[in-house]
């Protein structure tokens, strides 16, 4: 839990309050952050309550197995009482649809696992040993008394499975499988969310991964691949994000760390980090203005490509 009685007395007295809800999540979303975002979307949803659910990058496609995906907003300027952050290590990460809320922004809640979370909420529940923010968000709705949903349950499942990449991780834990053996009961596919997640990908995807496999490099066991978005352009692949291929890269046996750039359609740089146990990525992250974990993290650079592929290079070197 890692909430005092009193803050946790506070965050719940706050969310049953109010009436008009913003929940967002970060940009380059993954499957912890829209499964997080969907899952407390459901719950909080009752007769006499709005909740909007919003991130600022537009949703993959893969994402289509969750219940309520085609809801969620990139702009909203309606009004609302009270506004959650889920799964974001800093308030920069929760892009535009937050930045461009004209004042007085509303009191904001910060849900989140990262361990460089910089607490920048109103109300802060970070817990770093929660393998994920969905997990954290199980334990806030079992703390409203409300009815986990097989549409929650699916949610929910999707990003513990997302963030443990199919309970592989060292922070797969017991209670980790506990939870999904909960959400399985309660009605979540555990095949749909790993066939949908480690199976399944469309052509373009695989067109892009051929081109920066293409043009791998490795420095000071540092494997890494910077994609353009003429790359992306070229292989009809819209979006931005890490596109799954940092985790793939760590699996070389020359390489200790990762690293992923891809650059944005508005030219600033999606770096995504992975480390083998043993190195810590999230000190270089967080040098270079992101954060995450030990063996996954990320941030957003500014660019040209080759410019934020030597600051990369030159952070893990010294930080990891």
């Amino acid at each position: 839990m890692i909430l005092s009685p009193t803050e946790l007395a506070a965050l719940l007295e706050r969310i049953r309050a109010a009436r008009a809800l913003l929940l967002i999540t970060h940009v380059s979303p993954d499957s912890d952050a829209i499964g997080s975002l969907l899952g407390l979307t459901h719950a909080l949803r009752q007769p006499g309550r709005t909740v909007i659910p919003a991130c600022s990058d537009p949703l993959h496609d893969r994402f289509q197995l969750l219940p309520g995906h085609d809801e969620v907003v990139s702009q909203t300027t309606a009004p609302v009482d009270l506004a959650i952050a889920l799964d974001c290590g800093d308030e920069g990460r929760l892009g535009s649809v937050w930045a461009d809320r004209p004042a007085p922004k509303p009191f904001l809640i910060n849900i989140d696992h990262h361990v460089t979370n910089t607490r920048f909420g109103q109300l802060n529940w970070i817990d770093s040993t929660s393998a994920s923010t969905a997990e954290l968000v199980l334990e806030l709705i079992d703390q409203l008394g409300a009815t986990i949903t097989p549409d929650i349950a699916t949610c929910l499942l999707y990003g513990v499975v997302g963030d443990t990449l199919g309970f592989r991780t060292p922070n797969t834990t017991p209670q980790v499988l506990q939870h999904a053996q909960r959400l399985m009961e309660t009605g979540a596919s555990l095949n749909d969310s790993m066939q949908d997640q480690f199976n399944r990908r469309p052509l373009a995807l695989i067109c892009v991964w051929g081109k920066a496999l293409s043009r791998v490099k490795i420095k000071d066991r540092i494997v890494y691949a910077a994609i353009s978005k003429a790359d992306r352009d070229a292989c009809g692949l819209g979006g931005a994000g890490d596109i799954s291929l940092s985790s793939f890269l760590i699996s070389a046996n020359e390489a200790d760390r990762a690293a992923v750039l891809v650059e944005k359609d508005d030219g600033q740089i999606d770096l995504s980090l992975r480390a083998k146990p043993g190195f810590d990525v999230s000190r270089a992250a967080l040098a270079l203005g992101g954060g995450g974990h030990p063996l996954a993290a990320g941030a957003t650079l500014a660019g040209p490509l080759t410019e934020a592929v030597r600051r990369v290079l030159a952070a893990l070197k010294q930080y990891t």
